[in-house]
């Protein structure tokens, strides 16, 4: 090889290699807070205005996995933090994410940014200890928590409804539900 070869092949080398690490995604090899998985995409949001490591569920456990309703149809991706749950669920808003998690003598439960107001949230909540139905003022967005009964988690999912001069219409499905 000649001197002029050397430099363009190792310039070429370089920009292959930038080129690779630009391709990877965002989540790949990348730690955060100090946690060895890397939540991204809405989960990833939702995480980090949640506090991410320091916050409200700690670090994630498991990468963001499918989720199928019913062993039918797919319903969105869930991941498992520390200390509780985090899910998006777009049949319900195309940017919808739930979070669940426990602290202190309380489990939360957390419903983020759904695409339009809806006059009611129906809000279902069980355990081992129980369960029970609560209907929730309208809006965007809420949170509900409970008083724990139980060591277990709590199970939430939540769907919008409105109010017409017929009665009722809610949402066809429930959230993609978490344990907090």
């Amino acid at each position: 090889m000649n001197r002029r070869t050397i430099p363009s092949v190792t310039a070429a080398l370089a920009s292959a290699a930038a080129l690779s690490v630009a391709a990877l995604p965002a989540h790949a090899g990348a730690t955060a807070g100090g946690c060895a998985i890397q939540p991204y995409g809405l989960i990833g949001a939702r995480w980090a205005q949640l506090g991410g490591a320091d916050g409200k569920l700690g670090c994630p456990t498991t990468t963001e996995r499918e989720v199928h309703q019913n062993n039918v149809g797919w319903a969105g991706r869930r991941q498992t933090f520390a200390r509780g749950q985090i899910a998006w669920s777009p049949k319900n808003g195309a940017n919808l994410v739930v979070a669940a998690w426990s602290e202190g003598n309380r489990a939360y439960f957390d419903w983020h940014r759904t695409n339009r107001a809806f006059d009611t949230f129906i809000v279902l909540q069980s355990s081992a200890a129980g369960g029970e139905q609560v209907d929730f003022r309208g809006g965007f967005r809420g949170r509900a928590y409970t008083v724990r009964r139980t060591n277990g988690g709590y199970r939430w999912n939540v769907k919008g409804c409105d109010t017409g001069v017929f009665g009722s219409s809610c949402q066809k499905t429930w959230t993609v539900s978490v344990t907090g």
